[in-house]
């Protein structure tokens, strides 16, 4: 992984708080960053591949709440898996490319789009468990978590 590559990835987990390399914490496979005010919020970049990297992102209790998956092919890193931990549950919401793609193809300017838009498609659904799923994945959209 190049720096730019790093760097578009950083930036898709960026907030208004700017993250910092630890060097302290970084290695040979793992690239670490933190937020400059909490020492338990982290994210941390580790080379599965030569083409692949996972990315994790803790909370300010230092509990990993994303764990994601880029394919480091052509100009920009494509996403091709997303996990979320489910807020008040001790369980996580995977999105599969298929849902990825969709997050990406009606995601809009801001979350409240984004869910009107997936809340658009959703009486088109016709699955029971896929209908469930999307709503998880709309509430965790509202909260901030994807």
């Amino acid at each position: 992984m190049n720096k730019k590559q790093e760097q578009q990835i950083l930036d898709y987990y960026s907030t208004t708080e700017k993250c910092i390399h630890s060097k302290t914490h970084s290695n040979a496979h793992q690239t670490v960053f933190t937020k400059e005010s909490d020492k338990y919020q982290w994210i941390v970049l580790e080379q599965k591949s030569q083409c692949e990297v996972e990315v994790r992102q803790t909370d300010n209790h230092g509990t990993i709440t994303a764990r994601d998956n880029y394919e480091l092919t052509g100009n920009l890193p494509k996403c091709v898996g997303v996990e979320r931990i489910c807020e008040g549950a001790n369980f996580q919401i995977s999105f599969n490319a298929d849902e990825i793609n969709l997050i990406y193809q009606f995601g809009e300017q801001g979350k409240a789009e984004t869910c009107a838009s997936l809340s658009a498609i959703l009486p088109q659904i016709k699955d029971s468990g896929t209908e469930q799923r999307e709503r998880a994945r709309q509430m965790m959209i509202k909260r901030n978590k994807v």
